[in-house]
């Protein structure tokens, strides 16, 4: 009478995923080292071992496979055979093709009927073995431990060797249960918080009115030891809870050593691979998710990075390419590094494809870095490729990637140096259940914006806020960035900001971009427990999920990818710039006197033509000189710029005139085909006001660039 195996299938499964996972590691080990007789003992005890175990389960497909794996392995054991690529090929096959079988519903009455494709296979581990039956010549050592050898294949394979009592223990838990307690473990973190406020205004009433009441003073006493327990136990438990969430990225890793064996095959290259900080730890969540970028970037390692065996010799390289993936972690974060030995990222191929493709312009890609270009290879579709092949080609770039990190909190850079490799930087937060924040405001509502997308938090005062391609921006420490308003992007009031002397500025970042949020007011640092948004609020834009403070005041917590991806473009519009009542915006009535330094005479008439119909009185000056000039026998209101001018070019005009007295606080307005962030930089420090790029200038960004400096 067959016994019941229902309630023991999962733990089965768990265990067989387990061991076959160790096969394919340990069979890739094998592969560089066939004669390792300690790793063959390994892997036959792990294949009869998954036999025994899917035998008695009722999964006798994979009781099949793996008994014609161990056979196999029985022979290279006792020396009969030395393991060839066609042994290999024959067993990772077999392995393929047991997860199927093993998340089927494959068990003995439906197993009844024969599997052709299972005896295929089985025949074919078979033949693979039986053709290389012959005995190898053995060399005088082999001969003379050939007695050890026959001994330890004769020692029984019903079991393992039983654990270490230094092992620690483990039970496999629900990640749903886990998700549960980490929700219980934040409220009754929020509680706890909530205690701490209530004890602080009971103690302050108290000692204000009842100084001196004994009973008082005992009663607070008390009430604040317990605060402290509880505090202390609560904190010490979402650590805990924290922690169960915790694997290491080990079991994110060894996923991809078999599959890179199988890519460096297909595509004719002979790639090695290594992998170190396997013992760093993150959240469950995270490594789930990891799976499918990682592979992405590991693919296109293989496919666009590392070289052909003869490449790589006629470059001076080893003939074996490496790529190694690392992990560490770095304060809150932990960083992944999928990074190659191959001939590096081809900047000048990347920038003709962007303009081939029109993702981009020829005269906007020659003025950029090696690393702005880098970040083409994140646009939707962007590939280098051509041809389709099973690794590239389809269409699917590196955005697949970068949006996936984005869902979870994490970034990417990318870092290579022609002819000598690539890295791609991840990091990622190193848990999902806690974050620290820094609480902000706008109006009379309180956001949270998470610290590892803050660089730094400054104090600006308004005229430190320029217009850079007609929209709003800020230096920073010499680098120019977008500034946005918090207020204006998520549409909320003002709170007194017009009053105010400075402003509160948080510098956040993704990946390699910044921009500047400006704020009402800073509120300072807190951990919070932070909750996903359902319907109908889960689509809101710039808001990642909410929190509940210790004063019960539910909090938005903000997306800070989302903003700067919103805005990446260049500087957030103002409300007022977004709206366009009418195609050329007129200004205040009172006539203004502009002077215009241009040297090519249909941009100064096009500027010209734009200014009088907007009001404005104009003075045209064909160089940067004779602008000057002009400027010191007439005081004019603005004054617009060029910068490649004959005589004098506009930086210099900008910097001459900002130091005469009469023209200290009249602004200035670069406007220029130069979009390096070098000149951007040059121009406001010059002393200009505005820096309008002529490939994005528009008349009413222009005329409303104006009307903020001098209207």
């Amino acid at each position: 009478m067959d016994f019941d195996t229902s309630e023991f299938i999962g733990q089965y499964r768990d265990e067989a995923r387990e061991r076959l996972q160790r096969l394919n590691e340990g069979l890739l080990k094998l592969e560089k080292d066939p004669l390792d007789k300690g790793l063959l003992e390994s892997m036959m005890r792990e294949a009869h071992t998954v036999k025994g175990s899917s035998m008695m389960m009722g999964y006798k497909w994979i009781a099949a496979i793996t008994h014609s794996m161990e056979s196999g392995l029985q022979d290279a054991l006792n020396g009969r055979l030395i393991l060839s690529k066609a042994h290999f090929n024959a067993l990772f096959k077999g392995l393929d093709l047991i997860p199927a079988l093993l998340d089927g519903n494959f068990t003995k009455e439906s197993q009844a009927a024969a599997r052709p494709d299972v005896d295929d296979l089985c025949g074919e581990i078979a033949a693979a073995f039986c053709g290389a039956a012959e005995r190898p010549e053995k060399s005088e050592e082999a001969q003379s431990s050939e007695g050890n050898m026959d001994v330890k294949a004769a020692e029984p394979l019903s079991g393992l060797a039983a654990p270490s009592f230094a092992a620690e223990e483990s039970l496999r838990v629900d990640i749903s249960k886990l998700d549960r307690l980490m929700n219980l473990s934040g409220e009754l973190v929020v509680s706890k918080g909530r205690l701490n406020e209530l004890v602080n205004i009971f103690t302050d009433k108290v000692e204000t009115d009842m100084k001196g009441h004994e009973l008082c003073a005992s009663l607070i006493k008390e009430l604040k030891s317990l605060d402290e327990n509880i505090s202390f136990t609560a904190s010490n438990m979402q650590d805990e809870v924290v922690k169960l969430r915790m694997v290491p990225v080990s079991s994110l890793f060894n996923l991809f050593p078999r599959a890179m064996r199988d890519l460096a095959q297909k595509a004719g290259k002979d790639i090695n691979m290594e992998m170190r900080g396997e013992n760093t730890h993150l959240d469950k969540a995270i490594i789930d998710a990891m799976s499918a970028p990682m592979m992405h970037l590991l693919r296109n390692a293989v496919d666009h990075g590392i070289e052909s065996s003869g490449e790589r010799v006629k470059m001076g390289k080893s003939a074996a390419g490496k790529i190694l993936l690392n992990a560490y972690q770095a304060g809150s974060q932990v960083v992944i590094e999928v990074s190659d030995d191959g001939g590096g990222i081809d900047v000048a191929k990347i920038k003709a494809t962007a303009v081939e493709k029109k993702i981009l312009p020829y005269d906007k890609t020659e003025l950029m870095s090696d690393e702005e270009t880098f970040q083409i290879l994140f646009m939707q579709g962007f590939s280098t490729k051509d041809e389709i092949t099973e690794t590239s080609g389809r269409g699917v770039g590196l955005d697949v990637v970068r949006e996936s990190l984005a869902k979870f909190k994490g970034t990417v850079e990318v870092i290579s140096t022609r002819g000598r490799g690539t890295m791609f930087k991840i990091t990622l937060p190193l848990t999902l259940a806690i974050t620290a924040c820094l609480l902000v405001s706008a109006g009379s509502d309180t956001f949270a914006i998470p610290i590892d997308a803050v660089v730094e938090t400054i104090r600006i005062e308004p005229g430190q806020i320029k217009t850079v391609e007609a929209r709003e921006a800020v230096a920073v420490r010499g680098r120019i960035m977008p500034l946005v308003r918090l207020n204006d992007i998520l549409n909320l009031p003002a709170k007194g900001i017009a009053e105010k002397r400075f402003f509160f500025v948080i510098i956040i970042q993704t990946a390699e971009k910044r921009l500047a949020l400006l704020v009402d007011e800073l509120q300072g640092r807190r951990d919070i427990v932070g909750k996903a948004l359902g319907n109908p609020l889960k689509n809101i834009k710039y808001i990642s999920g909410a929190a509940i403070l210790g004063d019960g005041k539910v909090v938005l917590i903000m997306d800070p990818h989302a903003i700067i991806t919103s805005f990446e473009g260049g500087i957030a519009l103002k409300r007022q710039d977004v709206s366009k009542a009418m195609s050329v915006p007129i200004l205040k009535k009172r006539r203004k006197t502009i002077l215009l330094a241009e040297d090519a005479v249909s941009t100064a008439m096009l500027e010209k033509n734009v200014l009088e119909s907007a009001g404005f009185s104009v003075v045209i000056a064909r160089d940067g000189q004779e602008a000057f000039d002009k400027a010191a026998q007439e005081k004019f209101d603005l004054v617009i710029t060029d910068v490649l001018m004959p005589r004098m070019d506009g930086f210099e005009l900008t910097a001459n005139l900002k130091k005469e007295k009469s023209y200290k606080n009249v602004p200035i307005i670069i406007v220029t085909t130069r979009e390096g962030d070098a000149d951007k930089r040059r121009g406001l420090e010059a002393g200009a006001d505005a820096y309008i790029l002529k490939s994005e200038f528009t008349s009413d960004g222009f005329l409303n660039t104006i009307e903020r400096l001098i209207g």
